[in-house]
Order: C-alpha cells, then sequence, then structure tokens
C-alpha cells in the first residue's frame, strides 16, 4: 500500500515537469489569497461569496487545529478536482469521463441481494460523512462545495472503474487480507455508499443540521453489525 502511494505521488509531481499543467492551480492559489484579503479588510459582497464558495476559500479558516488541517486536506481535494477538469481540455479529452457509467454503476450498487451487500454501502456512507464533517469542520453551506465535488470524483471513479481510489482501496484490502483481493461490486458498492454520504452531508448542511459526524459513527457501526451478521450465517450454512 506504501508503495502504491508513493509511486502515486511521484506521478503526480511529474506535472511539475510542465508549466502548463500547473497553471490551474497557480490561478486558484492566487484566487484565494485575494479572497482573503478582502475578507481581512471586511469586502464581503455577493460576488465576493459566490466566488469564495466555488473555490472553496473559507475550508479551514475556522476551528482548531484538526479544522485548519481538514481545510487544508478539502483544498488539496479542490486542486486535483480542477487539475483533472481542465488539463484534460489542454490534451483535447473529455473532462468529465466516466459520470454516465458512474450513474449507472451508482444505482445498480444500491440493489439489495444479500446481508452481505448491505454492509459496504453502509460504512461507505459512514466513512464519507466523517471526511465530510472533517474537510466542512463548520458544516456549513458555504464551504459545502467540498462535499459536491466529493460526490462528482467518485462518480467518475465509479464509471471509469479504476483510477487513485480503485488502486487505493485493492492496496490497502491486499495489505490488510494478506493478499486476497475485494470483488468490484463489493468496491463498487463501498464507493456508491460514499457518494450517497457526501450527497448526505451537502443535503445536512442545506438544511443546516450539524449531523454528519454522529451519523458518519452510526453507519460504520451499522456495517461493522452487518458484517457479524454476515459471517454468523455463513458459519451455519458451513456447519
Amino acid at each position: 500500500m506504501g508503495k502504491f502511494i508513493m509511486g502515486y505521488i511521484r506521478q503526480s509531481l511529474n506535472a511539475l515537469k510542465n508549466p502548463k499543467q500547473m497553471i490551474p492551480t497557480v490561478v486558484l492559489g492566487a484566487v484565494w489569497l485575494v479572497l482573503a484579503l478582502l475578507g481581512s479588510y471586511g469586502i464581503n459582497p455577493l460576488p465576493v461569496r459566490i466566488l469564495s464558495f466555488i473555490t472553496f476559500a473559507q475550508g479551514g479558516m475556522f476551528g482548531d487545529v484538526l479544522g485548519a488541517l481538514g481545510g487544508i486536506i478539502g483544498k488539496l481535494l479542490l486542486v486535483a478536482f480542477l487539475n483533472a477538469t481542465i488539463i484534460p481540455l489542454f490534451q483535447k479529452k473529455a473532462p468529465f469521463s466516466g459520470i454516465t457509467g458512474g450513474i449507472k454503476g451508482f444505482f445498480e450498487a444500491l440493489t439489495i441481494k444479500s446481508i452481505s451487500s448491505v454492509a459496504p454501502l453502509l460504512g461507505g456512507t459512514g466513512l464519507s460523512l466523517l471526511l465530510y464533517a472533517f474537510m466542512n469542520s463548520t458544516q456549513s453551506l458555504q464551504n459545502s462545495v467540498v462535499g459536491i465535488i466529493g460526490f462528482i470524483i467518485l462518480l467518475q471513479n465509479i464509471g471509469r472503474k479504476g483510477g487513485f481510489l480503485w488502486g487505493l482501496i485493492f492496496s490497502a484490502a491486499g495489505s490488510i487480507s494478506k493478499g486476497k483481493a475485494p470483488s468490484y461490486i463489493g468496491v463498487t458498492r463501498g464507493l456508491s455508499g460514499m457518494t450517497l454520504g457526501f450527497a448526505l452531508g451537502v443535503t445536512l448542511s442545506a438544511i443546516k443540521l450539524s449531523w454528519c459526524a454522529w451519523l458518519g459513527a452510526g453507519f460504520l457501526l451499522l456495517a461493522l453489525i452487518f458484517i457479524i451478521i454476515a459471517r454468523s450465517k455463513k458459519e451455519v450454512l458451513a456447519a
């Protein structure tokens, strides 16, 4: 798993060799700086608030050290999304490839056929709710764009059946289970649960309910319960 992550970091750093690929990141950094300066002078009209929402400019600006760290992670997610959207345009490629297949795969994964298929959905939902609460520590609608971006990225990954998330999940599963790989449908259900969780997190922010962390922990506990029940059923059938 460590080798996979280091390989991905090295691959990402190759972008430094091509100045054109750094343009979106530099522009976004400049926008964050301007918005921070405007905020320090109390200048916050509607256009500035809209731009702050789109760019996640206030992410990590409030809360304790953990909230600041979550905001930084959220900003890195935004940078990755921006690069994945704009750089393919320079290469004359479609930036949102996989979305259609992702929507289809998402609804297929929601089809429950057994108790064991419930656990990855619940676990994925709980995990993304906790991630959303971590990146958006205030759980405000103003900073909810990080949840929207997470939702879109996950749909793309479901449709492509490849990329960083798939590689990370398979490498992590291989490390934990000593080489045993999870099924594609199981991973799809987990990613679909995460997609559902980010959508739920943004919805809770819209209605001003700061329940993401508690709900996330609850969904993970339910996932563990369903895993135990599924294993018990297998042991009974085997006996």
